[in-house]
């Protein structure tokens, strides 16, 4: 190796001398150590799997109309008279909602009323003298035949005084009148509208497949319009028949409304079942992750995050079975499995108190999503 003297270097070539050997002498040095960074943990909210029971059911919508309504239409002319009862009125079955003058038709009935009695008085003298053969059979013809024809008389009199009368068909409620006192009305003009309201009927649709899983009698639930409260309804009939244009049978759910808090006129829907899924696997939908091969869920094995591929079944609502990935006792990330990685570390902060994810504390908006 070469040895430098200080005293043989000018002074500009002995500064560059010593910045080369500083810089070589700084490059023999070994670097420390990179800091250790501290995993930070993923805060999740768990539960552990259990056996579960999935309701199926499917839901149908359609208009709700009362299972009677009709409009009724006079049948004899004469002006009203009397409007005994007021729109929005409770009828009962026979009672008479409108009354056209009937003086006339009154007098027609007492008119044919005696001269029924008379040949019914007639009738029975010419039967004693019959059979005593005081009268021939053909005198006998006679009278039965006048007596026949005048009841005839006496009973279309009755019935045309009767109808001037308009009634109410059955038990409902008066909920609409078209005329007023004086008016003319004549036969097969509408009058008014009377509906049953306190059984109401959902009509709606079923496909093919729907309908061989719907039987008469069996309950549904239903809501009405903007209506939160569900009511309870049953199925009453069934389509034997599909629609040619759609190819979906009819089906008509009847609403019991007893103390008349339903309106007709909305659309509903109804929720019927389609069986039920026991002793299963079950999830909310929400805990499940999409992923290359199929949906995914994170559990917790110690404190890491473990992938599982799972294998779907049936779903309802928020729920869906596993048929394949998890298992009774597994602890399930419900909440926070977003950010999670295979490995990741975590920090169970709460644990779900229903199956489908829910704590006690969500908003009822979340409790009540999947129901």
């Amino acid at each position: 190796m070469m040895t430098l003297h200080a005293k043989s270097l000018s002074g500009p070539a002995l500064a560059t001398v010593m910045t080369a050997l500083l810089i070589s002498g700084g490059g023999c040095r070994e670097s420390a150590p990179p800091a250790e960074v501290e995993e930070v943990p993923h805060n999740v909210r768990v539960i552990t799997l259990d056996r579960e029971s999935i309701e199926q059911y499917f839901e149908v919508s359609g208009p709700v109309a009362p299972v009677r309504g009709t409009d009724l239409s006079a049948q004899e002319s004469g002006p009203v008279v009397a409007l005994p009862v007021a729109k929005g009125a409770s009828v009962k079955a026979g009672e008479i909602i409108i009354e056209q003058d009937r003086r006339i038709l009154k007098a027609e009935r007492d008119a044919a009323a005696a001269a029924l009695a008379a040949q019914a008085y007639n009738v029975d003298k010419v039967r004693e003298l019959h059979k005593a053969g005081k009268v021939s059979q053909f005198e006998l013809l006679n009278a039965e035949s006048a007596w026949a024809q005048a009841r005839g008389l006496a009973d279309v009199a009755d019935e045309r005084y009767r109808r001037a009368g308009i009634r109410a068909p059955f038990d409902g409620v008066l909920v609409d009148r078209y005329v007023e006192l004086g008016q003319l009305v004549g036969p097969g003009q509408r009058v008014a509208r009377v509906i049953d309201p306190f059984t109401l009927k959902l009509e709606a649709y079923l496909t093919d497949e729907q309908v061989r899983a719907v039987r008469v009698g069996e309950p549904a639930t239903v809501v009405l319009g903007d209506v939160a409260t569900p009511a309870a309804g049953t199925v009453a009939w069934i389509g034997f028949e599909a629609d040619r244009l759609t190819g979906k049978f009819k089906i008509e759910v009847e609403i019991p409304n007893g103390d008349l808090t339903l309106r007709s006129g909305v659309i509903g829907r109804a929720r019927l079942g389609r069986g039920a899924v026991t002793d299963a696997v079950a999830i909310t939908r929400d805990a499940v992750l999409p992923g290359r091969a199929g949906p995914t869920a994170y559990v917790v094995l110690d404190d890491r995050a473990v992938l599982r591929q799972l294998e779907l079944g049936a779903s309802q609502g928020l729920m869906v079975q596993v048929t394949d990935g998890l298992e009774v006792g597994d602890v399930l990330v419900v909440r926070g499995h977003r950010e999670l990685r295979e490995g990741s570390l975590v920090r169970i902060t709460e644990t779900a108190t229903s199956a489908d994810g829910a704590t006690g504390s969500d908003p009822a908006v979340v409790t009540e999503a999947g129901r």
